[in-house]
């Protein structure tokens, strides 16, 4: 790209067409956020100054992220944060970016809830989007948030301060369940939550190189049909749930059957519910604790 005085306007021409010769489809809304972290602005006011000159200075520190954004790295991990039910996150390489799917998810447990104290499990936290959200909008509950990653934990609790709602979180660091095993846990929970990792590990390389190439594979593999962590979830869950408690978790768009029929299989959850994303497909399962052990 050019070093001369360029306005704005130009500046951004100049960068959409780049990252749409890489194939970048978001490749407008992409310029505009990494130009306005690099002038600390909204973006209707990259509009409003168009026609003003980009000095220098700023001008190679816009290149040096767009350079970035065209090896493939997620805007949101370049400018350092997600927005995720209205609440703005932290997030680097050590988690997944949060999908606006996963609010689905938050939005049935913050109603599920409602206004009564309450005791939550988030399995595999990352970021702390859901436990952080659940914290921040059910002021009477309490989240015990899990995850195999130090670094993960790390993230977590950074949104959690910043949120200012850490004192109402613990974070654990644990492969799944294990730390709770025979330490006084047992019908705790009012709800189980978790995200988990449920691609297929053979799909792993066909996925986005946004996604295969930077996000923690960890986060993402979830065994050799994508169901492991479901099926240690639904045999595990259980007893530590109060009786009317519930299961709910993120699935993809073709795992609903086998999901409900793994839940299922285990006996020991009753009603089911499932939640549809805003292109029609089940995005989220609910399954409540069987009144009977």
């Amino acid at each position: 790209m050019q070093t001369k005085s360029l306005s704005l306007m130009e500046v951004l021409a100049a960068g959409q067409r780049l990252l749409k010769a890489a194939g970048v489809e978001s490749a407008r809304l992409d310029c505009e956020l990494l130009l306005c972290s690099v002038l600390q602005c909204e973006r209707h006011h990259l509009y409003l100054m168009g026609d003003k000159p980009l000095d220098a200075e700023k001008h190679r520190r816009f290149e040096g992220l767009l350079s970035r954004r065209l090896k493939g790295e997620p805007v949101q991990y370049i400018l350092g944060k997600r927005e995720f039910m209205g609440l703005e996150f932290y997030v680097d390489k050590s988690v997944l970016i949060p999908r606006f799917e996963t609010e689905i998810l938050v939005e049935y447990v913050i109603y599920a809830i409602g206004r009564r104290k309450a005791s939550i499990l988030d399995l595999g936290t990352g970021s702390g989007a859901i436990s952080v959200s659940l914290a921040v909008y059910l002021p009477e509950a309490h989240v015990v948030a899990i995850d195999i990653s130090r670094e993960a934990l790390e993230v977590a609790g950074k949104n959690a301060d910043r949120h200012k709602v850490a004192s109402r979180i613990d974070f654990i660091e644990s492969d799944m369940f294990e730390a709770l095993e025979g330490d006084g846990f047992p019908h705790c929970f009012d709800a189980v939550v978790s995200n988990p990792p449920y691609i297929r590990s053979g799909d792993i390389q066909g996925l986005m190189r946004e996604v295969r190439d930077f996000e923690p594979i960890s986060a993402l593999d979830g065994g050799a049909d994508g169901l492991d962590f479901y099926r240690e979830i639904a045999c595990k869950a259980f007893r530590f749930l109060k009786p009317g408690g519930f299961v709910a978790v993120e699935m993809g768009y073709d795992q609903s059957a086998c999901v409900r029929e793994i839940f299922k299989g285990t006996g020991k959850y009753a009603e089911e519910r499932i939640l549809k994303d805003l292109s029609g497909i089940d995005r989220v399962a609910v399954f409540y604790k069987h009144d009977k052990e």
